[in-house]
């Protein structure tokens, strides 16, 4: 089932009107709960003004005429901001959480599963873990390899150390970590490189469909 917030991909929202009930509509549909009564269940044109002002949701870069129009973006800043505050986060995190965020960004942040491009996703993120387990792609100084342990950092068990080995955490992009063991000996062949790849991208593509 799609998040209430992906049919809106691509869209745009001219004036601070049209975007307020689109977002209330979204808002409306995901019935997050705020429990705090300084906190309103959906945001009309005053607050989203100062979510404006706090920099919570940034700037329209484009006008129609006098009136500012909002993008797809800017309605997963505003559609994060409740979440978060219904999780009871402080404006001052809040906005560390969501400014200069992209689109995808915001997207994992809400929890919206891009299925209209899955196919693509999944090409893209398979050359990518490949380009990343290449045996010339190094990170820190540290060699990307097959036996390379991934995890995603917030499900991700830390792995078991004993006296005699230790483990370096690479960052791979926000979230995704690989963790290396100091005795790893690269083996250099394409089908051990293609197979972690197979598997790093299943074991993320799992984590996901838990989440759902």
């Amino acid at each position: 089932m799609k998040h209430p917030v992906e049919r809106e991909r691509g869209k745009k929202y001219v004036g601070l009107p049209e975007f307020a009930r689109i977002s209330e509509d979204v808002l409306s549909e995901l019935g997050i709960e705020q429990k705090r009564g300084t906190v309103s269940l959906v945001p009309d044109e005053r607050t989203i003004r100062y979510y404006l002002a706090e920099g919570l949701i940034q700037p329209a870069d484009e006008k129609q005429g006098t009136a500012s129009v909002f993008s797809y973006k800017h309605l997963l800043q505003l559609v994060a901001v409740k979440k978060l505050q219904a999780e009871h986060l402080p404006i001052r995190k809040i906005r560390e959480l969501v400014t200069d965020k992209g689109e995808q960004q915001l997207e994992t942040l809400l929890g919206v599963t891009a299925s209209a491009r899955k196919g693509t996703d999944d090409k893209e993120a398979k050359r990518y873990l490949e380009s990343l387990l290449a045996p010339s792609m190094s990170f820190g100084g540290i060699q990307s390899a097959p036996q390379a342990t991934a995890s995603v950092s917030s499900a991700a068990e830390a792995p078991q150390r004993d006296s005699s080995v230790s483990w370096q955490r690479v960052e791979i992009e926000p979230g995704l970590e690989l963790h290396i063991r100091s005795d790893y000996k690269p083996v250099v062949a394409a089908t051990r490189t293609k197979g972690l790849t197979e598997r790093i991208r299943t074991a993320i593509s799992r984590y996901w469909r838990e989440r759902e």
